[in-house]
């Protein structure tokens, strides 16, 4: 393994409406030597945000989370790109590793552990940690996402090396936030089966989304009374109150 000199590093991060989070996320990714945020059609305040921190500001249409990243890093020229989601927030031991990793050769994209927090307590189990998703450094040129809508995977040229520190995930800080998000992306992968030629009901996707996010508060949440997930209790099968 040989040590290089610095290499220019620009993180990206695909935004639509985040202006409740996405001054946590560019804050956690000021160590870059550049911050790009994508945004894809938002009505809020998002842009300003990111302006007013120093963020370079693309703006791209969304088609689908796969082609929509990989439309992102065709536009950026660093030959190191990192990537994190607005509510997504780089701890610093990880940006220690990824700014060690970047001045080497070892390997041509690097993964993370993503830990995600559920309504503020933290997700270590029900499938969801470990989470290694795609990198959250990479090779320009040797490191693409796959074409899928939603779900995407990611094609490597090089090695690909798991990083020891974790990343932390606040994606849902609410139930009915969750149930949003659930259903929009129940609608991006009724459209993705579509796409492969397959027979699918939106409903039924959305109806999935729902009873696995059941079985996870069945594991992750202390029902208590006179709290904002108690009005939601009678919504789930008797053995689960």
């Amino acid at each position: 393994m040989s040590v290089q000199v610095k290499a220019k590093v620009t993180a990206y991060i695909m935004a639509k409406n985040e202006e409740s989070r996405i001054a946590q996320c560019i804050e956690s990714l000021k160590w870059c030597d550049e911050v790009v945020v994508a945004d894809t059609g938002s009505t809020d305040n998002t842009v300003e945000i990111a302006r007013n921190m120093g963020c370079l500001i693309m703006k791209i249409p969304f088609e689908g989370f796969g082609p929509t990243r990989n439309s992102i890093i065709d536009k950026i020229e660093s030959p190191w790109i990192v990537c994190f989601d607005a509510d997504e927030v780089c701890t610093p031991e990880l940006a220690a590793e990824i700014k060690q990793a970047a001045r080497t050769d070892r390997a041509s994209a690097f993964l993370a552990n993503r830990l995600t927090f559920l309504m503020g307590k933290p997700v270590k189990h029900s499938g969801w940690n470990p989470d290694f998703r795609h990198a959250v450094l990479f090779k320009k040129g040797e490191y693409r996402y796959t074409e899928r809508n939603i779900h995407e995977s990611f094609e490597c040229l090089g090695k690909v090396e798991k990083l020891k520190a974790v990343f932390y995930h606040y994606s849902f800080p609410s139930l009915s936030d969750m149930l949003t998000k659930e259903k929009s992306y129940s609608q991006l992968g009724a459209k993705e089966l579509l796409k492969q030629g397959k027979n699918v009901s939106v409903g039924k996707g959305v109806a999935h989304g729902i009873w696995a996010f059941c079985r996870l508060i069945e594991k992750t949440i202390e029902w208590q009374p006179n709290t904002p997930l108690e009005k939601y209790r009678d919504l789930l099968p008797d053995r689960w109150k």
